[in-house]
This record gives C-alpha cells, sequence and structure tokens, in this order.
C-alpha cells in the first residue's frame, strides 16, 4: 500500500510543475502585448506633459496667467480681469479691486475711470514674491458724444432800428447748455432743444456749447450780420 502512494505522489508533482509552467507562460505572453500593443508616446505628449510640468510642478511661486476682456474700454464701462496663481499664500491687484484671492483661476470685474495700469503681486511662504501688470486704455463712445444738430437763425426782425434774432438749437447727448456771449444763465439737465433771443447792436459771433458726460464737449458758432438801417 505504502508502494502505491509514492507511486501516485509522481503524477500530482508534474502536474504542478505543469501549473507553475503554464502561468508563467501566461504573464510573459501578457507583458509582451501590453508593450507591443501600448500607443507610443508622441512628441505632443510629451510637450503637454512638459509644460504641465513647468506650469504646476514643484514648489515654485508661479503667476500663470494676469489679462483683462479689454484692453480698451469705452469710458462709463466695466471689463473683466483674470488671473492665476500656484503656490503663493496671498495675492493682490493694483489699484485695489475686490473679491481678489489666491486662485488657480479666478476673473474680477472692473470700471476704471481713466487709462489704468494693473499690477498682481503674488507672495510666497517663504516671502518672495513675483509680479506682473497690464494697462486698460479708455475712449470715448462715438455714440454716446455730444453732438449740437441745429443752430440757427429762426426769424429776424428789425424792430425801431434794433434787429431782434430768434436762435433755435438741437443737440443729443448734452446735459449742460451755455451760450457765448452770455445771454442767458447756463440751463443743466435742460430738453435736447430750445430757442432764445438777442439783439446785437453789432456783428457778432455766438458760441454754443453742449457739456455731456465725461468732460465731452460740442461747440457750434453762428455769426449774426447787423448792418446800419
Amino acid at each position: 500500500m505504502l508502494k502505491v502512494l509514492r507511486k501516485a505522489e509522481i503524477p500530482l508533482r508534474v502536474a504542478a510543475a505543469l501549473a507553475v509552467a503554464y502561468l508563467f507562460y501566461v504573464f510573459l505572453a501578457r507583458h509582451s502585448a501590453e508593450k507591443r500593443f501600448s500607443p507610443p508616446q508622441t512628441a505632443s505628449d510629451t510637450a503637454a506633459k512638459s509644460a504641465f510640468d513647468a506650469a504646476y510642478g514643484g514648489t515654485d511661486l508661479k503667476i500663470l496667467q494676469f489679462y483683462a476682456r479689454d484692453g480698451v474700454l469705452y469710458e462709463g464701462k466695466s471689463t473683466v480681469i483674470c488671473y492665476g496663481v500656484v503656490n503663493a499664500k496671498s495675492v493682490s491687484i493694483d489699484p485695489p479691486i475686490s473679491g481678489v484671492g489666491v486662485s488657480l483661476n479666478r476673473c474680477v470685474e472692473a470700471a476704471p475711470k481713466r487709462n489704468t495700469t494693473y499690477v498682481l503681486t503674488a507672495e510666497g511662504e517663504n516671502g518672495k514674491t513675483v509680479s506682473a501688470s497690464f494697462t486698460i486704455r479708455l475712449q470715448a463712445d462715438p455714440d454716446s458724444l455730444p453732438r449740437i444738430n441745429t443752430f440757427s437763425v429762426a426769424r429776424h426782425t428789425v424792430e425801431k432800428g434794433r434787429h431782434v434774432f430768434m436762435l433755435a438749437f438741437a443737440f443729443e447727448n448734452g446735459k449742460d447748455v451755455s451760450i457765448d456771449p452770455p445771454v442767458f444763465s447756463p440751463i443743466q439737465d435742460s430738453a435736447p432743444f430750445g430757442q432764445f433771443f438777442v439783439s446785437p447792436d453789432k456783428t457778432t459771433t455766438y458760441t454754443l456749447t453742449v457739456a455731456g458726460a465725461f468732460g465731452h464737449k460740442a461747440r457750434k458758432k453762428l455769426t449774426l450780420e447787423v448792418k446800419d438801417q
């Protein structure tokens, strides 16, 4: 009986050896297939990884971006300023803008009143700072500039040897109206048209001025000839 058991052990050992050999073969085959069918790394993949590492890798303090949506802005309008920093403990923008804080990507609203240079400053944990800047330039909106459409003589009469003129005017985008030589006090928030009388004793040039927003002005001249009767 003992001899029979020992003879039975031989096939079991052979089977175990064959199983191990089979598993080793499967492992080698899969490893070879993975190497054969895995897509090769392209130059663009390498460049993208390098760009990512350059921007976000390491512990260096960096400004990733800092720009405005509009480099040139109409007066009275607003824009957004976007920025991003990495490895910073604090961030500030000068002139100050609300809502600024440490962020990889954030946009805040800005409404400059004049040509303005904005400076972003980021500070790292070691006290080191980096900065970047750009300028937003303002220009007048042509559609909102004051314009004088009419400034002319509506009627002219001579009464007892004196010339009497009724002058009429109309304008757009204005809030203050004045005349020189003075005939009436400056009118504020006036209607966009009007008329007035003058009676010069000699040939005179009148200048009508209409002031609009942001200090812009429109002027128009009218000369009235006075001849001896």
